[in-house]
């Protein structure tokens, strides 16, 4: 099943762990070359906002002459662009600044703007305006608008559903149609795109009655292994859009904490999207292609799930079935080799206990570290689980000094060698995070994934010891 034709994009979520803009130097060529055409770039706060939206540039916000350079790469490597903001949920890098929280759709949480606000559709729409502007070639645009969670829930979007007599998923559709329509008037010769998930289950008649159809093309989501989506989604979309893309997922998909990548539930996923599609894409005039994503946070208060150089060999794999529709022994092999690797690349590390192979590929020593951290991860949740600790050092048997020495020394060694492999690897992966990732994310990573576990042992290792030193003696001995 050859299916070069279609569109095949690789999401880059900014809104965590952006990398240094050195790092597209190094792994576009290689997308290029694993089979995508085009990048879905969602900025977030990344993007050098100016002017009066100047607030939502983060710390690291990239320049405007880096802007301009990260697509001048992705030119040169034949990798379309299509930016993606958010205009509806997800909005937590704009809400979350005093200046614009009073369009907030719930005072306390900064998720979702109201779309009834009078400032709303302004802010948004010069959002859009600044992006637009720094992206002049491009052909279509993104709009996002999933997980609009609250809506209909301020007095003034209450007052007026009560009014017109209308349902949430109606007040979305009015709001999305008035940002649509302001983009096509302002760039009638762009095309827009947004997620499916807020209409999926309305029906077709008020799709249609919204006016919503010509102005947008849905890009249909879902990231489990298998596809499983309303059975008639497909025939009610094809009566109300034209054009529809689909999204799959490399990472980020399996758990907001999930550092180690299930490439093997990826690829299923993958293929199942390609199953599904050759069965409905005829319903539509065009079928534009898949968005691969790679989410690094669920929302911008959430940590930082796999990083992309963790997940890189999930990407080269899932774009190959996209590519060829099958995954196959010859691809691993070659696709290992592509990544510089001396063995073949593990589909599932978390149940792999041999080796990895010694690789090259841009971002090896993040993913090597990162999987070294999951084998020390499970090895001190497992000394956390010794029974010996738990049933002979509690916070009762510390607490009155009461401890047998003869069960403490068989656990003391593994915590003392854990507590030193975890430091190893904390100054490993400090530089290797560096290379690639601006200060924020390598103290965030390492904040909340390796330093837990050095203060947690070296409290362990010092309790212990000094347990042991106090010689099994009576309760609440005093004489240490």
């Amino acid at each position: 099943m050859e299916l070069e034709q279609d569109i095949r994009l690789v999401h880059l979520d900014l809104k965590g762990a952006p990398p240094k803009v050195a790092y597209y130097e190094q792994i576009f060529p290689m997308l290029k070359d694993w089979g995508a055409n085009g990048l879905l770039i969602e900025y977030e706060d990344m993007f050098p906002y100016w002017g009066d939206l100047k607030e939502l540039a983060g710390p690291h916000a990239y320049s405007k002459e880096e802007i301009n350079y990260i697509l001048q790469l992705a030119k040169d490597n034949s990798l379309m662009v299509i930016p993606l903001v958010q205009t509806f949920g997800h909005l937590e890098f704009v809400l979350k600044h005093d200046k614009f929280r009073h369009i907030r759709e719930v005072p306390d949480y900064p998720m979702t703007v109201c779309p009834l606000h009078d400032d709303t559709l302004p802010i948004v729409s010069s959002m859009i305006d600044q992006v637009m502007q720094m992206h002049p070639d491009i052909r279509w645009f993104h709009i996002g608008a999933d997980e609009v969670f609250h809506m209909g829930m301020c007095e003034r979007c209450q007052a007026y559903q009560d009014k017109k007599q209308i349902a949430d998923e109606q007040l979305f559709l009015e709001y999305v149609v008035k940002v649509l329509q302001q983009i096509k008037v302002k760039y009638p010769e762009k095309r827009c795109i947004m997620w499916d998930d807020m209409f999926r289950l309305v029906e077709d008649e008020i799709l249609k009655d919204s006016g919503i159809g010509p102005l947008v093309e849905p890009m249909v989501w879902q990231y489990l292994n298998i596809i499983t989506l309303p059975t008639d989604l497909w025939s009610i979309y094809s009566k109300v859009f034209r054009n529809i893309w689909v999204a799959s997922a490399f990472k980020g998909a399996t758990g907001p904490s999930q550092q180690v990548t299930n490439i093997n539930y990826h690829i299923e996923g993958n293929k199942s999207w390609l199953v599904t599609m050759e069965q409905h894409r005829h319903k539509f005039d065009n079928f534009r292609g898949y968005a691969v994503t790679g989410w690094q946070r669920y929302d911008h208060y959430a940590i930082l799930c796999e990083l992309l150089p963790s997940a890189l060999p999930s990407l080269a794999i899932c774009l190959q079935v996209l590519v060829t529709g099958t995954f196959t022994f010859e691809q691993h092999k070659t696709i290992s080799t592509q990544l510089g690797c001396n063995g073949l690349i593990p589909i599932n590390p978390k149940e792999s206990d041999s080796p990895f192979p010694n690789c090259d590929f841009p971002g090896f020593d993040v993913y090597l570290g990162v999987y070294r951290w999951f084998r020390l991860e499970m090895e001190y949740l497992f000394l956390q689980e010794n029974d010996r600790l738990k049933s002979w050092m509690s916070c009762y048997h510390v607490k009155h000094n009461f401890c047998n020495p003869v069960h403490l020394e068989h656990f003391l060694p593994v915590a003392k060698r854990l507590l030193e492999e975890f430091n190893k690897l904390h100054r490993k992966l400090q530089e290797a995070l560096t290379e690639i990732f601006y200060e924020d994310t390598v103290d965030e990573w390492l904040h909340v994934y390796i330093h837990p576990r050095l203060k947690s042992l070296s409290e362990l290792v010092h309790t212990t010891e000094n347990q042991i030193k106090i010689g099994a003696r009576v309760k609440d001995c005093k004489d240490t």
